[in-house]
Protein backbone atom coordinates (compact mmCIF):
# COMPACT_ATOMS: atom_id res chain seq x y z
CA UNK A 1 0.00 0.00 0.00
CA UNK A 2 1.64 3.33 -0.83
CA UNK A 3 1.71 6.05 2.20
CA UNK A 4 -1.36 8.07 0.99
CA UNK A 5 -3.50 4.58 1.80
CA UNK A 6 -5.09 4.54 -1.68
CA UNK A 7 -5.27 0.66 -2.61
CA UNK A 8 -5.67 -0.57 -6.56
CA UNK A 9 -7.03 -3.90 -6.85
CA UNK A 10 -7.39 -6.07 -9.49
CA UNK A 11 -11.83 -5.79 -8.91
CA UNK A 12 -11.36 -2.37 -9.43
CA UNK A 13 -9.84 -3.07 -12.63
CA UNK A 14 -12.08 -5.75 -13.98
CA UNK A 15 -14.99 -3.02 -12.90
CA UNK A 16 -12.74 -0.13 -15.41
CA UNK A 17 -12.31 -3.06 -18.15
CA UNK A 18 -16.43 -3.80 -18.15
CA UNK A 19 -17.77 -0.43 -18.03
CA UNK A 20 -15.50 0.71 -21.10
CA UNK A 21 -16.86 -2.39 -22.68
CA UNK A 22 -20.40 -1.72 -21.47
CA UNK A 23 -20.04 2.08 -22.99
CA UNK A 24 -18.24 0.59 -26.43
CA UNK A 25 -21.03 -1.10 -26.74
CA UNK A 26 -23.93 0.84 -25.79
CA UNK A 27 -24.52 2.12 -29.46
CA UNK A 28 -25.41 -1.45 -30.67
CA UNK A 29 -27.63 -2.14 -28.04
CA UNK A 30 -29.46 1.16 -29.12
CA UNK A 31 -29.15 0.45 -32.83
CA UNK A 32 -31.92 -2.55 -31.81
CA UNK A 33 -34.31 -1.03 -30.04
CA UNK A 34 -35.60 0.60 -33.31
CA UNK A 35 -35.74 -3.08 -34.82
CA UNK A 36 -37.90 -4.01 -31.63
CA UNK A 37 -40.72 -1.03 -31.97
CA UNK A 38 -40.62 -2.25 -36.07
CA UNK A 39 -41.17 -6.04 -35.41
CA UNK A 40 -43.89 -5.27 -32.27
CA UNK A 41 -45.62 -2.67 -35.29
CA UNK A 42 -45.81 -5.77 -37.97
CA UNK A 43 -46.99 -8.07 -35.24
CA UNK A 44 -49.86 -5.39 -35.13
CA UNK A 45 -49.48 -3.81 -31.80
CA UNK A 46 -49.19 0.09 -31.55
CA UNK A 47 -46.16 1.77 -32.86
CA UNK A 48 -44.11 3.76 -30.38
CA UNK A 49 -40.64 5.50 -30.37
CA UNK A 50 -38.33 6.47 -27.92
CA UNK A 51 -37.19 10.08 -27.60
CA UNK A 52 -33.86 11.09 -28.60
CA UNK A 53 -31.44 12.55 -25.93
CA UNK A 54 -27.97 13.70 -26.38
CA UNK A 55 -26.60 12.66 -22.72
CA UNK A 56 -25.93 9.18 -24.97
CA UNK A 57 -23.46 10.44 -27.13
CA UNK A 58 -21.24 10.92 -23.68
CA UNK A 59 -20.98 7.36 -23.76
CA UNK A 60 -18.26 7.73 -27.14
CA UNK A 61 -16.18 10.46 -25.26
CA UNK A 62 -15.89 8.63 -22.19
CA UNK A 63 -14.68 5.52 -23.38
CA UNK A 64 -12.31 7.69 -24.95
CA UNK A 65 -10.92 9.91 -21.80
CA UNK A 66 -10.53 6.28 -20.01
CA UNK A 67 -8.99 4.26 -22.81
CA UNK A 68 -6.77 7.37 -22.85
CA UNK A 69 -6.07 6.84 -19.10
CA UNK A 70 -3.23 5.36 -18.95
CA UNK A 71 -1.39 7.02 -21.62
CA UNK A 72 -1.95 10.13 -20.03
CA UNK A 73 -0.76 8.60 -16.46
CA UNK A 74 2.20 6.94 -18.20
CA UNK A 75 2.90 10.39 -19.86
CA UNK A 76 2.81 12.36 -16.32
CA UNK A 77 5.08 9.83 -14.80
CA UNK A 78 7.82 9.85 -17.59
CA UNK A 79 7.74 13.64 -17.13
CA UNK A 80 7.97 13.68 -13.42
CA UNK A 81 10.63 11.22 -12.99
CA UNK A 82 12.63 12.75 -15.18
CA UNK A 83 11.92 16.33 -13.19
CA UNK A 84 12.31 13.95 -10.02
CA UNK A 85 16.30 12.94 -10.84
CA UNK A 86 16.93 16.56 -11.75
CA UNK A 87 15.43 17.84 -8.57
CA UNK A 88 17.65 15.15 -6.66
CA UNK A 89 21.06 15.77 -8.40
CA UNK A 90 20.51 19.84 -7.93
CA UNK A 91 19.64 18.92 -4.25
CA UNK A 92 22.79 16.91 -3.97
CA UNK A 93 24.97 19.23 -5.49
CA UNK A 94 23.49 22.15 -3.62
CA UNK A 95 24.71 20.52 -0.31
CA UNK A 96 28.49 19.77 -1.67
CA UNK A 97 28.46 23.46 -2.34
CA UNK A 98 27.49 23.84 0.97
CA UNK A 99 30.15 21.59 2.09
CA UNK A 100 32.69 23.09 0.66
CA UNK A 101 31.70 26.96 1.47
CA UNK A 102 28.99 27.89 4.05
CA UNK A 103 25.29 27.33 4.63
CA UNK A 104 25.51 31.54 5.04
CA UNK A 105 27.07 31.67 1.26
CA UNK A 106 24.80 34.06 -0.37
CA UNK A 107 23.51 32.06 -3.52
CA UNK A 108 24.26 35.63 -5.95
CA UNK A 109 28.08 34.63 -5.27
CA UNK A 110 27.33 31.05 -5.82
CA UNK A 111 28.65 29.82 -9.84
CA UNK A 112 25.15 28.32 -11.17
CA UNK A 113 27.58 26.43 -13.82
CA UNK A 114 28.50 24.45 -10.42
CA UNK A 115 25.25 22.78 -10.79
CA UNK A 116 24.84 19.95 -13.57
CA UNK A 117 21.36 21.46 -14.51
CA UNK A 118 23.17 24.22 -15.80
CA UNK A 119 23.92 22.32 -18.70
CA UNK A 120 20.41 20.79 -20.03
CA UNK A 121 19.37 21.14 -23.42
CA UNK A 122 16.10 22.70 -23.09
CA UNK A 123 15.07 25.65 -20.88
CA UNK A 124 11.25 26.54 -21.15
CA UNK A 125 12.03 30.58 -21.20
CA UNK A 126 16.00 31.07 -22.01
CA UNK A 127 19.52 29.92 -20.93
CA UNK A 128 20.12 30.67 -17.21
CA UNK A 129 22.15 33.69 -15.45
CA UNK A 130 22.58 32.68 -12.01
CA UNK A 131 21.43 30.32 -9.48
CA UNK A 132 18.27 31.85 -9.13
CA UNK A 133 17.30 31.40 -12.99
CA UNK A 134 18.12 27.63 -12.84
CA UNK A 135 15.73 27.24 -9.50
CA UNK A 136 12.72 28.88 -11.55
CA UNK A 137 13.07 26.40 -14.30
CA UNK A 138 12.20 24.09 -11.95
CA UNK A 139 9.28 26.03 -10.82
CA UNK A 140 8.19 26.15 -14.61
CA UNK A 141 8.59 22.81 -15.40
CA UNK A 142 6.85 21.49 -12.29
CA UNK A 143 4.03 24.28 -12.92
CA UNK A 144 4.08 22.01 -16.46
CA UNK A 145 3.31 18.57 -14.64
CA UNK A 146 0.52 20.18 -12.81
CA UNK A 147 -1.12 21.49 -15.34
CA UNK A 148 -1.26 18.01 -17.02
CA UNK A 149 -2.00 16.98 -13.76
CA UNK A 150 -4.94 19.00 -13.54
CA UNK A 151 -6.50 17.90 -17.17
CA UNK A 152 -6.59 14.58 -15.42
CA UNK A 153 -8.48 15.61 -12.68
CA UNK A 154 -11.05 17.42 -15.22
CA UNK A 155 -11.32 14.36 -17.51
CA UNK A 156 -12.01 12.36 -14.61
CA UNK A 157 -14.72 14.29 -12.84
CA UNK A 158 -16.59 14.82 -16.27
CA UNK A 159 -16.92 11.06 -16.77
CA UNK A 160 -17.96 11.04 -13.67
CA UNK A 161 -20.87 13.58 -13.98
CA UNK A 162 -21.63 12.71 -16.93
CA UNK A 163 -21.92 8.86 -16.12
CA UNK A 164 -25.28 9.50 -14.02
CA UNK A 165 -27.06 10.60 -17.47
CA UNK A 166 -25.83 7.67 -19.68
CA UNK A 167 -27.37 5.61 -16.78
CA UNK A 168 -30.75 7.46 -16.57
CA UNK A 169 -30.60 7.12 -20.62
CA UNK A 170 -30.13 3.37 -20.57
CA UNK A 171 -32.55 2.84 -17.87
CA UNK A 172 -35.30 4.87 -19.28
CA UNK A 173 -34.37 3.32 -23.04
CA UNK A 174 -34.78 -0.85 -21.19
CA UNK A 175 -38.04 0.17 -19.28
CA UNK A 176 -39.69 1.86 -22.18
CA UNK A 177 -42.36 -0.06 -23.08
CA UNK A 178 -42.01 -1.92 -27.25
CA UNK A 179 -45.50 -1.10 -28.04
CA UNK A 180 -47.94 1.76 -27.10
CA UNK A 181 -50.89 -0.99 -26.26
CA UNK A 182 -49.10 -3.07 -23.62
CA UNK A 183 -46.81 -2.19 -20.89
CA UNK A 184 -44.71 -5.33 -21.69
CA UNK A 185 -42.83 -6.92 -23.01
CA UNK A 186 -40.60 -3.49 -22.37
CA UNK A 187 -37.42 -2.96 -24.29
CA UNK A 188 -34.76 -4.89 -22.50
CA UNK A 189 -37.66 -8.19 -22.59
CA UNK A 190 -38.23 -7.71 -26.12
CA UNK A 191 -34.14 -7.67 -26.95
CA UNK A 192 -33.75 -10.82 -24.53
CA UNK A 193 -36.50 -12.74 -26.83
CA UNK A 194 -34.23 -13.24 -29.77
CA UNK A 195 -30.46 -13.77 -30.05
CA UNK A 196 -29.88 -11.96 -32.94
CA UNK A 197 -30.51 -8.44 -30.63
CA UNK A 198 -29.52 -9.98 -27.35
CA UNK A 199 -27.20 -6.97 -26.01
CA UNK A 200 -23.53 -8.56 -25.89
CA UNK A 201 -22.59 -8.71 -21.79
CA UNK A 202 -20.24 -10.82 -20.08
CA UNK A 203 -22.42 -12.67 -17.92
CA UNK A 204 -23.58 -15.76 -17.30
CA UNK A 205 -27.15 -15.75 -16.98
CA UNK A 206 -28.69 -18.35 -14.80
CA UNK A 207 -32.50 -17.43 -16.03
CA UNK A 208 -33.28 -19.68 -18.79
CA UNK A 209 -36.54 -17.06 -19.95
CA UNK A 210 -36.17 -14.12 -21.83
CA UNK A 211 -37.33 -11.96 -19.51
CA UNK A 212 -35.20 -13.87 -16.50
CA UNK A 213 -32.06 -12.68 -18.37
CA UNK A 214 -33.54 -9.33 -18.74
CA UNK A 215 -33.76 -9.11 -15.05
CA UNK A 216 -30.34 -10.34 -14.89
CA UNK A 217 -28.83 -7.75 -17.33
CA UNK A 218 -30.33 -4.62 -15.66
CA UNK A 219 -29.15 -5.57 -12.58
CA UNK A 220 -25.73 -5.88 -13.36
CA UNK A 221 -25.70 -3.40 -15.18
CA UNK A 222 -26.83 -1.55 -12.25
CA UNK A 223 -24.66 -2.69 -9.70
CA UNK A 224 -22.25 -1.68 -12.44
CA UNK A 225 -22.78 1.84 -12.94
CA UNK A 226 -23.01 1.64 -8.71
CA UNK A 227 -19.01 -0.06 -8.70
CA UNK A 228 -17.53 2.27 -11.60
CA UNK A 229 -19.57 5.96 -9.61
CA UNK A 230 -17.12 4.24 -6.27
CA UNK A 231 -14.13 3.66 -8.38
CA UNK A 232 -14.37 7.00 -10.68
CA UNK A 233 -14.58 9.00 -6.72
CA UNK A 234 -11.69 6.83 -6.04
CA UNK A 235 -9.54 7.33 -8.89
CA UNK A 236 -10.70 11.48 -8.74
CA UNK A 237 -9.25 11.36 -4.78
CA UNK A 238 -5.81 10.10 -6.30
CA UNK A 239 -5.53 12.19 -9.12
CA UNK A 240 -6.66 15.39 -6.87
CA UNK A 241 -3.65 14.32 -3.88
CA UNK A 242 -1.49 13.98 -7.22
CA UNK A 243 -2.13 17.62 -8.15
CA UNK A 244 -2.11 19.16 -4.41
CA UNK A 245 1.42 16.98 -4.02
CA UNK A 246 2.59 18.63 -7.28
CA UNK A 247 1.07 21.94 -6.00
CA UNK A 248 3.21 22.27 -2.68
CA UNK A 249 6.25 21.71 -4.65
CA UNK A 250 5.30 24.55 -7.13
CA UNK A 251 4.85 26.64 -3.78
CA UNK A 252 7.98 25.52 -2.48
CA UNK A 253 10.14 26.29 -5.74
CA UNK A 254 8.88 29.68 -6.04
CA UNK A 255 9.62 29.96 -2.13
CA UNK A 256 13.16 28.67 -2.93
CA UNK A 257 13.89 31.27 -6.02
CA UNK A 258 13.37 33.91 -3.74
CA UNK A 259 16.08 32.22 -0.91
CA UNK A 260 18.89 34.51 -0.04
CA UNK A 261 22.00 31.55 1.20
CA UNK A 262 22.27 27.87 0.24
CA UNK A 263 21.40 27.18 3.80
CA UNK A 264 17.84 28.69 3.05
CA UNK A 265 17.89 27.20 -0.58
CA UNK A 266 18.83 23.74 1.10
CA UNK A 267 15.64 23.91 3.59
CA UNK A 268 13.38 24.71 0.96
CA UNK A 269 14.83 22.16 -1.97
CA UNK A 270 14.63 18.90 1.30
CA UNK A 271 10.78 19.95 1.61
CA UNK A 272 9.95 20.32 -2.80
CA UNK A 273 12.10 16.95 -2.89
CA UNK A 274 10.40 14.80 -0.39
CA UNK A 275 6.97 16.12 -1.65
CA UNK A 276 7.72 15.06 -5.22
CA UNK A 277 9.29 11.47 -4.10
CA UNK A 278 6.07 10.81 -1.85
CA UNK A 279 3.49 11.79 -5.26
CA UNK A 280 6.02 9.37 -7.09
CA UNK A 281 4.83 7.03 -5.38
CA UNK A 282 1.53 7.65 -5.43
CA UNK A 283 1.71 8.13 -9.47
CA UNK A 284 4.18 4.69 -9.90
CA UNK A 285 1.66 2.78 -8.23
CA UNK A 286 -1.56 4.40 -10.63
CA UNK A 287 -0.01 3.42 -13.57
CA UNK A 288 1.19 0.55 -12.56
CA UNK A 289 -2.58 -0.89 -11.90
CA UNK A 290 -3.46 0.93 -14.80
CA UNK A 291 -1.13 -1.51 -17.04
CA UNK A 292 -1.93 -4.79 -15.36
Amino acid sequence: MNKFGYDFTSEQRRVLDRYINFLSTLHLVFEKIPVVFERRRMAGHQATALVADSRLNNAYFNVQSLLTLGMRVNEIKVLSSAHDKELKLFRQEALEITARTSRREPLAEVDYRLFSFSRSERWTLSPPKCVEDLIHEFYLRSISIRSAIRQMVFKLSEVNQESFGVNAVFRRAMDHRSCQCHDQPTVVQALFQEASITPPWDLDYLSKDASGRAAEYKADIGSLFNAFSNLNSHLGLVAQTLYQGVDNVVLELQRASYAQSLGELNIRLNTANRTFEEGMILLDDFDRWLRT
